[in-house]
């Protein structure tokens, strides 16, 4: 439950958004805080539907990868919180710990959650309504439990995505897959510093007015909800979805990215589908900062087809393949994806004309 939410006077989103993270010039958000985490606003729909549908393609269900990266990327997370807690004063118990990351949360979009049964070093029982996504929130609490009792936890869900109960039980580990996502996440993702993109910033808690202008902020309801489509979206780390991205590559082979693009591609088709009437691929490629997709720079149109650098994308087969699906909507085509160059922060996107 979330007992007081304190919004910004001026554009009305939570003053904690303000205060919890950074819009950077190069088109990157990141925690104001240690250990300063990438984050990015997701389309919740967009990652619902990329995990069956990357399993469906490939005949190996990556749920257990999606929730170990996740897992992995909860526990930094609350590491870095109860360093900083430390810090400052007498660290809360763990139980005001849960309560904090419940509040957090709410915050985020993620979910409403409220606190069944703690048992100390044994398990951890949270009663979650209205949750993002099951895999990827099976992660976050895991992770969470993990920083608490220094030892792994379980996840087990039982429910559905509207009203669930979530048990985390101590268990031995498996070092072998820890190791291999501990490895990933702590890569993080890689971004340049260097930008010069100038946000319209709300005067009052900083916060680029775009995001008041596009999204709903719900936080009873854990809703951030994007005005022209209706879509939910959540605030969240990026380096478990990248971790995740990673391992598949590790175990299945570099043509795993490919297709993650192709079923953000199809997603991206219909999204901008939604939109096709009432904006501009341009106008929606300068959303991208904003929401830490990645800054478009060097957008170059020919008779043979398009060009794009996208510095700084925060996962690059998702972000290539909303590009790709958005630049189709917009200009009424079938595109053929013909490269895609990666550098040190950016990479490079040629779509051919058919």
């Amino acid at each position: 439950m979330v007992e007081k939410i304190d919004t910004c006077s001026h554009c009305g989103l939570p003053i904690s958004i303000g205060r919890g993270n950074v819009w950077h010039a190069n088109g990157v958000i990141t925690a104001s805080y240690p250990p300063h985490n990438r984050g990015t606003l997701y389309d919740a729909e967009e990652l619902n539907n990329l995990f069956p549908a990357l399993s469906e393609r490939i005949g190996f269900d990556i749920t257990r990868l999606v929730i170990e990266g996740k897992r992995r990327d909860g526990k930094r997370y609350v590491d870095a919180l109860l360093k900083k807690l430390g810090e400052v004063g007498e660290l809360p118990g763990n139980v005001d710990i849960v309560l904090m990351f419940h509040r957090f949360i709410a915050f985020w979009g993620l979910a409403l959650a409220s606190l069944e049964e703690y048992l100390e070093g044994e398990s951890l029982t949270l009663d979650v309504k209205n949750v993002y996504s099951i895999p990827m929130f099976e992660g976050d609490v895991a992770g969470m439990f993990e920083s608490l009792e220094n030892r792994r936890g379980e996840p087990g869900w039982q429910g559905d995505a509207e009203h669930g109960l979530l048990k985390v039980v101590a268990v031995e580990g498996e070092p072998e897959l820890e190791e291999r996502i501990k490895a990933e996440v702590e890569m993080g993702v890689p971004f340049v510093e260097e930008g010069d993109l100038e946000y319209r910033s709300c005067p009052e808690c900083g916060v680029p007015q775009e995001i008041s202008e596009e999204f709903e902020w719900d936080v009873p309801n854990a809703r951030i909800t994007e005005k022209a489509t209706g879509k939910r979206f959540i605030l969240h780390n990026t380096s478990g979805i990248v971790a995740v991205v990673r391992s598949l590559r590790e175990e299945l082979g570099e043509e795993i990215e490919s297709i993650i693009t192709e079923i953000s591609r199809q997603y991206a088709r219909d999204y901008y589908g939604l939109l096709k009437d009432k904006s501009s691929m341009d106008a929606e490629l300068n959303k991208f900062p904003s929401r830490s997709w990645g800054r478009p720079a060097r957008l170059r149109r020919s008779e043979d087809g398009y060009r794009l650098r996208m510095v700084n994308p925060y996962c690059t087969p998702i972000v290539a393949g909303r590009v790709w699906g958005l630049i189709e909507v917009f200009e009424e085509g079938d595109l053929a994806l013909e490269e895609l160059t990666e550098g040190d922060g950016w990479v490079d996107i040629i779509l051919g004309r058919r």
